[in-house]
């Protein structure tokens, strides 16, 4: 079962996905634009100014990508160490005053070799 912080997390993956794909689309096309001919006094620095803001777009994009998977497989191993935890209770034996006889707490095998009875 997902949890709602996984759910949070991969919708939030998917639309950094997206806008990963949006911004290389973006300097895709700016890149094939400038590579037309542009007289330097139309500017050609506000060009190169856009593909320097969308490449840092790009990095940060990318950044909070990692950064997301990361928190996902955090998440993720929280959520089987909390499950394996939940797995196995703990069992708790009290024995009263008697210091005699057979006591056993819990036993996860077989028992042989014992007399009762007398010596």
């Amino acid at each position: 079962m997902m949890s709602t912080k996984q759910a949070e997390l991969d919708s939030a993956i998917i639309n950094t996905d997206k806008q990963l794909v949006v911004v290389e689309t973006q300097i895709q096309e700016l890149k094939s634009s400038s590579d037309q001919d542009i007289p330097a006094e139309s500017g050609e620095s506000e060009i190169e100014a856009l593909r320097r803001q969308l490449e840092e777009e790009l990095s940060s994009v990318k950044a909070s990508l990692k950064l997301l998977n990361e928190l996902l497989s955090k998440s993720q191993e929280e959520a089987v160490a909390k499950a394996a935890k939940n797995q196995h209770p703990s069992n708790t034996v009290t024995f009263g005053n008697q210091n005699s006889g057979f006591q056993a707490g819990v036993l996860y095998g077989g028992v042989s070799g014992l007399h009762f009875g007398g010596k």
